[in-house]
């Protein structure tokens, strides 16, 4: 998971969520539990977008790109520029480290906070039901409710087992006082508001590098209390009373609760202005939409997924970059969520079978390999791999070694029949077993014309074991690009070295292409792509 991939996946979750927060706005004319569900909609397919970037699918985006005096420039027949000498490196991984430790920094105060409001709790003592008037009483029949010196605003604290904490002093609050107080935390109880702000807390925790994410928590606080706030009104309590004792409670409060996410304060620092304002505002919508609610939110929701849908479909790219959906794709293969087999037979142009030769298949994305060697009637076959492009590369003394790129899908099976020769010419093509059926018709293309519809091209890296040995020339693959313009299989015709030979797929396998048309309709090509590397004297 290198920076672009990140890159990529704060470009995805911003997108997403900008859609999140031009819904909210877009929906003042509606209830704050309206809005409260449409956030909590959009952090649950933020959490669900890793998995949506792996099953929808990868459309290439044009990005343009400054002119550079050493890349390759492509033609029909070859490309005349020399390559960078510089060498691809494995590094650590560090940019998984400093998200980890992001996770862990953001999770210590949801921790901490959940201790201490479970000792708060356990500390305090029982409020007597004598002091409660008597619709609140009934109400209140399966809460529990505490009274504790630590606290100076009410809160509500247990996402299992619910419990009202309010601070001492309400001993001596009014009838009024404390029938609004406490309506307003039941409804928080009822609507399992804690739930979904811990859960919003979690999700932001995993996301907390993309700085919207920080901005959506702190608007679905607010709309919770909003909402809470109009199920008080509902109750009968009128506005300006409400906002009053909200305002004396304000005045006579110690402190504010300091952790954000482990409980449930009445009293928020978070716009508590703006918060007023809503109550004394009597053009608010305050009805109840329980059954619309359910509706409103799934067609939110569903706003929100397609223009998710619609941001997946564009790949932003860039030189050497991995996208989101294949780095994603392999590591459910290593979870062994998915799986594929490629296998195969091995034979020299006269048709009798090579044992012996080594096969081995690798993801360069992951890095992850496989090898196996060929049995005494030349065949082969590797389980486990998974969805990912994949490099095939089987290797025999005396023989000139095959090169193959593919992209497997997840549970496919690839077999193929391969001829090794010993010439460094033009090597013979292979043929299908099965797995390999073209999905329509495939249409052949020069060089110029696959070339005007490229749209992302990632720059070949002299190998330097290559450069070490004075190795240049030429690598001629035959690519196989999809319908929607992406390399689906790649086969070096000819190389000068297996160096180069890798080289060249490492970074053909990364371009993208405007999908072609027959008939105003997209179909698989086949073209062929010249590379030269040239060491410069």
């Amino acid at each position: 998971m290198g920076l672009h991939f990140w890159f990529e996946a704060w470009l995805r979750s911003g997108f997403l969520l900008l859609t999140a927060e031009a819904l909210r706005r877009l929906a003042r004319s509606q209830t704050a539990a309206f809005r409260h569900a449409l956030l909590f909609a959009s952090l649950v397919l933020l959490a669900c977008l890793p998995l949506l970037c792996v099953v929808l699918p990868e459309v290439a985006f044009p990005i343009p790109k400054g002119h550079d005096s050493n890349a390759p420039s492509v033609g029909v027949r070859y490309w005349s520029t020399a390559l960078s000498s510089q060498s691809p490196q494995r590094s650590f991984e560090w940019p998984i480290l400093i998200w980890v430790s992001g996770i862990v920094l953001t999770l210590l105060p949801l921790l901490a906070g959940a201790s201490s409001a479970r000792r708060i709790a356990s500390q305090a003592t029982p409020l007597k039901p004598e002091l409660l008037a008597g619709d609140v009483l009934s109400a209140l029949a399966p809460t529990d409710i505490r009274l504790s010196s630590t606290v100076s605003v009410p809160l509500t604290v247990g996402v299992v087992h619910p419990r009202i904490v309010l601070p001492v002093e309400a001993k001596g609050w009014s009838s009024l006082r404390l029938r609004a107080v406490l309506l307003h935390e039941l409804a928080h109880i009822r609507r399992r508001d804690l739930f979904f702000q811990l859960a919003g807390h979690v999700i932001g925790s995993l996301w907390w590098f993309q700085p919207m994410t920080w901005m959506i928590r702190r608007h679905l606080r607010v709309e919770s209390e909003l909402a809470c706030d109009a199920e008080v009104l509902r109750s009968g309590v009128r506005a300006s009373d409400y906002a009053e004792q909200l305002l004396a409670i304000a005045r006579t409060a110690r402190s504010a609760w300091p952790y954000s996410s482990s409980a449930l304060p009445m009293l928020s620092p978070v716009d508590f202005e703006g918060r007023v304002k809503a109550i004394l505002n009597t053009r608010l919508a305050r009805r109840s939409t329980t059954a619309g609610l359910a509706i409103a939110s799934t067609l939110a929701a569903g706003a929100i997924a397609m223009a998710a849908v619609t941001f997946n479909s564009s790949r932003f790219g860039s030189p050497g970059g991995t996208s989101m959906k294949t780095t994603l794709s392999a590591l459910l293969t290593s979870a062994g969520l998915s799986a594929a087999t490629v296998s195969g037979v091995l034979h020299d142009p006269t048709g009798a079978p090579i044992s012996d030769a080594k096969v081995l298949i690798y993801n360069p994305d992951t890095g992850a390999k496989q090898e196996t060697v060929t049995g005494s009637d030349g065949r082969f076959s590797i389980n486990g791999a998974g969805a990912g492009q994949y490099i095939l590369k089987i290797e025999k003394p005396g023989l000139t070694s095959l090169f193959r790129e593919f992209d497997m899908k997840s549970d496919s099976t690839r077999e193929r029949e391969f001829t090794m020769t010993n010439d460094l010419g033009p090597q013979p093509e292979d043929k299908p077993v099965s797995g390999d059926e073209p999905r329509g018709p495939v249409v052949r293309v020069g060089g110029m014309a696959a070339q005007a519809n490229l749209q992302t091209k990632v720059q070949p890296v002299y190998p330097a074991a290559a450069k070490a040995a004075g190795t240049q020339g030429t690598v001629e693959i035959e690519a196989t690009v999809s319908k929607d313009g992406i390399p689906i299989e790649l086969r070096v015709l000819s190389s000068p070295s297996d160096d180069l030979s890798e080289s060249a797929l490492e970074a053909v396998r990364q371009w993208r292409y405007r999908p072609t048309l027959l008939n105003g309709e997209p179909v698989e090509i086949r073209t062929t792509v010249i590379v030269n590397y040239t060491l410069r004297s």
